[in-house]
Formats: C-alpha cells, structure tokens, sequence
C-alpha cells in the first residue's frame, strides 16, 4: 500500500459525498443515494494500461500531438491524454467564454495527464486554471470506415472530480468500435459563477455557466478534429453520470450546442429537467456579490480585477465559506430558459436519448427519469429509458441493490479493477453493501460485454437495440416499458415501480482495538478494517459508510523518533512535500484516570486541497495519534470524533 493512499481515500469520500448534495436537483435523488461520484486520485483506480509504443503525429487544428498505444495484439488502442482545446483560461480570462488555443510548433507529447480544474478533491493530474484538455482514445486498428464519437462529461456536480481516470479512459470501450473522449471543464465558483459586473462586461448581458461554455468548445474541437483520430463527426454522442448528466442537459438545452452532437445518454443526472430547478441571472449575481464581499474586494473601483488578481484557491475558500453550490444559470444566452420549460415547448436538441438510473435510486423512477422521458415527446426523436439492476455478487448476497455510480465501471469496461475503487467501495455502503469486497465474478464481464454494446450501437445508429442480444423499445408513457440491465436484460413495464430500496443499516457494534506490543486498547466502530503500513505503525481505517463517519487512522510510534512531539508530526506530515502543518498546541489531560500529554495539529494539503486534524496522546515516552481527515468544504464537524475515539483509551 502506498503512503498516500489513506490520504487520499478520505479525500476522494468527501468530494464524493459532496457531490450527492450538489448535483440532485428537483426530486432529490443523489442527496437521497449519496454520489459521488466520482472519482478520484487514482491511484484508487488500480494498475493503469501500459503503453506498449508511441503514436505517429496527428494534426490538429493547434499542431501536431502523439500518444501511446495500449492492449493486446489486435485489440490495441491509441490514448492521447490532456489535448488542449481551449486557451487557458486565466488572468483576464477568468470568468469569460474560452478562447482558441495557441497554435504550438513541433509535436506535442500527450501521453501525461494534464490538470484537473480548480476544486477539494483529488484524482489524476495536478490541479490548476490550465485545465481546459479532454483525453482521447481511438482503436488503431486501420478501417476506412469513421467511428461513431462518444465524448463523456464526468460526474462530481460541477464542483469535484475529472475526465482523467484509468475507468472512464479504460480501453475496453474503444475496442467496441468507437472513439471515446473525456472532458476537463472549469467547475465551481471557477465556472458557474455569475456577478452583476462580469455581466456588465460580456457583450451578450451574461454571466456564469461558464462549465457549460467549455463543453461547447470541447465538442467544437470534436467537430474540428476528431476526423483526424478516425471519428465520425456526424456521430458524436454526449454522455455523463451524476453531474455529468446535468452537463448533458445543459447542452441538450443550450441553443450554442445545437448541431454540435446528435445522441445522448443521460445517467443518474436527469434531476435539473424538473420544475423549480433553475437559479435566475439575478439571484446568481446575488450569490457572487457575497463571493465578493467575502473576499474583501467588493468596494474595489475595479472589483473584476481585484477578484482576478486572487489565487483560485482564496477564490474557493471564499465561496465555501458563503456556502456557494454551483448551478446553471438561467443566462438569457447559454441558457435561455430553465430547463424544463425549454424540453416542455420542444427547444432542446431533437436527438435520441437514453436516460435512466440505478436501481437504489428510487426517487429518480417516480421523479425525473420518466418525466425527461416524456418531455422528449415534444420533438421527433425516440427515448429510452433503462434500469441498472447488476450488483456483484458478493455485495448482492449482503442485500446490497444497485447503487449511485456502480454501472460507470461496466459502461466502461473496467472490471473487475473498477469495482475496487475507493469511489466505489465507499459508495457501496449506500447500497447496503457491508463490506468492502464486491466478489466479482463471470457475470460482471458478461454485464459489462452487454452495457458496452448497447451504448456502442446507440452511439453509431441512435437506436440501442443490438441484433440477437436485445430490442430496447422506445420509451411511451402508455406502454411505459424500459430495459432492466443486469445479468439478464429484460423489457419490464412500470417505471415508477422499478426502483428497489436499500436495506437499513444494521447497528454496528463496536470492535476493540488491542495493542499489545503498547499495552493498550480502544473502541472503534465494528466495520472498519484494521490494516497495517510500511511505515510501522498500527493502522485502522474504516472502508464503508464513510460519507457518514470519517476515516480514523491510528499510529502508534515511539517519542524517540523525534526529538520533540511537533518534530515527529512534521516528519511524519511532510514526508512526502505534500503537507503543511497550520497549527501545533500541546496540554495536559486525563483520560480515564491516566495522565497524558495531548499534542494537537492542524494541516492543509495544497496538493488535494484538504484540511484535516490530528490530535495525538503521549504517556511514558509512547504516542498514540488518531488522525481524522475533514474537508472545509463539508458541513460537518468531524474534530470531535477524535476525542471521542481516545476517550476509550485504556492501559495495561
């Protein structure tokens, strides 16, 4: 297990639980399953593809790129990660429509992740403004026939996560026959936030959705360039999950898209069509005056320059600390209307849809799944609903029903690596899943084989039924059929019925912790797992539900490392350059009738964005710590667990 590993773990659950409050919209289906989505640093997501060799030059519209090429023999396929298709947008441009990129001379290598957008969670690829890439991977295999374009919008809920991942950039899609893309927009307050002076500068009287104008110009570049990578322009599906999905939306709703796609696949993302969802010019200029004043910037004389000039990291402290969530703005330009009264008078893109969920989101086949459904009936184009029913077995035979997320693996062909993802194990929890073993097995391949299929032949014909495998009907709210995705695919009647709720957790009892080599135990919650590090110490770290408590780390070394509590810390919290200690303070307490000395610290990560506590006991020379990872950006309070964690603390 690698250092960073626990680090991240918590991170990830955090962004991930995050997104569940973010991103549902309308009838509250991701608050109600906790998304999150989703993703990631991954080195979460298991052994990455090796490249096997590097591509030949492909010219784009700014210059020549090269990538690598990865898989068996016969099945290999081209991957060029982090392609600009926007200019930077920073300085001056921050907070404006993206501009066209800088024509580069030579080649430019892309076989490294490029940055993620500003935002608290992490995943592959540093984070900056310079965010504005999309990755690509095309079968190299030779054909004169183009491949049908599928471009995929991640999930995260405008605020976290990032295209660049091994699932959603895992080869086993390509090999279907089709050229995949994965986007990295602006999200946040980077790119959603609107004020009254940012729409006084724009010559159209907008402002925010900013995240939507550049998945404009990424699909741009695809219409530009994907020829060059053997796509079919005239081919491109949009497709996204979670928050992905509402980028979908937003797209499908955006007069500046119309022509630029011409399918879409909407998943677990449908909550921004309902009535009421939707945030008005005005009222989202409110919300960035308060970002403003947050700042201290807004008595400025040039309030745009003084926010400008601030790192995007003072930018989303302030925001979190107005309790900013981003949203699509009703703009008059991106967005003309809310969205539900566009699909109501037939003003979205007239392309085939498939929209659907998972089969614990319950809420989304008695709200928004059938009502998008419906709405499609108001231009010429069909749409079809699905249910994911698929749960591995090992979860399934702990009662665990399908929950927010789990079909990205199998859309994408990453199994079984995918369902181990600390995304995923955490998410499973909502599922009613127990533990942290999934049990995959031959039916996950034949589930994914199927899922890959189905979206592949939508995304080359707009029709999702596949010759001798299954004839999908379009969705009619008098037949009120849909396809249930599991290891069977089967037409069912009955969307509103199709949602299966997830057990009650049981009552979990406590488990003790016992060091014998200290000489003393203490209680933590029965599921978690006790796991141990390279570095030495005894570690616990809980593996389930962990949206809902922290993960605890306990270690245990001996005050001799160091010659002072604070040294030991520092050494311990910098080892890898990512971490600065912000506070140190130590007192004397007892615990239980016994004396200790309490060291307590508090850190930052600039690398990942978080902030966490870690208070520490230290008595005859031994220290015990228990380190628990929080995030600013959440409403809880997690600095009581620790205390409440060390007040079992006994000793031989």
């Amino acid at each position: 297990m690698r250092k960073k590993f626990l680090w991240i773990f918590l991170s990830c659950i955090m962004a991930l639980t995050l997104v569940a409050w973010s991103c549902g919209g309308g009838d509250g289906e991701q608050e109600e399953e906790e998304e999150e989505e989703e993703e990631e640093e991954e080195e979460e997501e298991e052994e990455e593809e090796e490249p096997t060799d590097i591509t030949d030059p492909i010219m784009t519209d700014a210059g020549l790129v090269s990538g690598f090429v990865s898989g068996d023999a016969g099945e290999e396929v081209r991957t060029y990660r982090g392609i600009p298709y926007a200019a930077p947008p920073i300085g001056d441009l921050r907070w404006k429509p993206p501009q066209p990129v800088e024509p580069w001379d030579g080649v430019l290598e892309c076989t490294e992740w490029a940055d993620r957008a500003p935002q608290t969670s992490d995943g592959l690829g540093d984070v900056s403004e310079d965010c504005l890439h999309l990755n690509v991977m095309t079968p190299a295999k030779e054909t004169t026939d183009s491949l049908p374009v599928m471009v995929f919008f991640h999930g995260g809920g405008l605020s976290i996560m990032s295209g660049n991942s091994n699932t959603y950039c895992n080869i086993a899609l390509p090999q279907q026959g089709v050229v995949t893309v994965t986007v990295n927009s602006r999200l946040g307050v980077i790119g959603y936030m609107a004020h009254p002076a940012l729409t006084a500068e724009s010559e159209n009287d907008a402002s925010g959705n900013y995240g939507t104008l550049d998945l404009i110009a990424s699909l741009e570049w695809v219409q530009n360039n994907i020829a060059a990578f053997g796509g079919d322009p005239d081919r491109v599906t949009i497709f996204g999950e979670s928050g992905g999905g509402t980028k979908t939306i937003s797209c499908m709703s955006s007069p500046l898209a119309d022509g630029l796609f011409h399918r879409a696949i909407v998943e677990s993302g449908s909550g921004v069509v309902s009535p009421g969802y939707f945030l008005t010019l005005e009222d989202a200029e409110t919300i960035g005056e308060a970002i403003a004043e947050e700042l201290g910037v807004s008595d400025e004389p040039d309030v745009l320059a003084a926010m400008r000039a601030l790192s995007w990291e003072d930018i989303l402290e302030a925001a979190s600390a107005a309790g900013y969530s981003p949203q699509l703005t009703v703009d008059g330009w991106v967005l003309p209307d809310p969205v539900y009264d566009i699909f109501e008078a037939g003003e979205q893109s007239d392309v085939p849809l498939i929209v659907g969920a998972n089969e614990g989101e319950v809420s989304s086949f008695t709200g928004s799944v059938p009502l998008m459904a419906s709405l499609m009936s108001s231009v010429s184009s069909n749409a079809y609903i699905y249910v994911f029913s698929h749960v591995p077995t090992g979860w399934r035979d702990e009662g665990c029903v399908a929950f927010h997320g789990l079909e990205l693996p199998y859309v994408f062909g990453h199994i079984p690596d995918g369902l181990y993802s600390p995304t995923v194990i955490s998410l499973s929890a909502g599922g009613g899943a127990v533990s942290a073993e999934p049990g995959p097995d031959e039916m996950d391949e034949v589930v994914a084989e199927n899922t890959m299929a189905i979206w592949a032949q939508f995304a080359a014909t707009g029709d999702p039924s596949v010759p001798g495998l299954v004839t999908w009907p379009a969705y009619d709210e008098t037949t009120d059929q849909y396809l249930d995705i599991g290891y069977t695919l089967e037409v069912k009647t009955g969307v509103a019925d199709a949602g299966v709720a997830p057990p009650e957790p049981e009552p979990v009892e406590p488990t003790v912790y016992t060091n014998t080599e200290y000489g003393f135990s203490l209680e933590y919650p029965g599921n978690w797992t006790e796991k141990t590090e390279d570095l030495g110490p005894s570690v616990i770290w809980r593996v389930g539900a962990a949206y809902t408590v922290p993960a605890v780390r306990v270690i245990i070394r001996d005050e001799a490392e160091g010659a002072t509590l604070e040294e030991v810390f520092t050494a311990h919290l910098t080892a890898d350059g990512e971490k600065t200690i912000d506070t140190f303070t130590e007192s004397d307490v007892t615990i239980n009738d016994t004396d200790f000395t309490k060291a307590e610290v508090t850190y930052s990560s600039a690398a990942y964005g978080y902030e966490s506590v870690i208070i520490g006991l230290v008595r005859d020379g031994k220290w015990i710590i228990i380190e628990v990872y929080t995030v600013s950006i959440l409403p809880f309070d997690y600095e009581e667990q620790p205390d409440e964690i060390l007040g079992t603390v006994t000793f031989e």
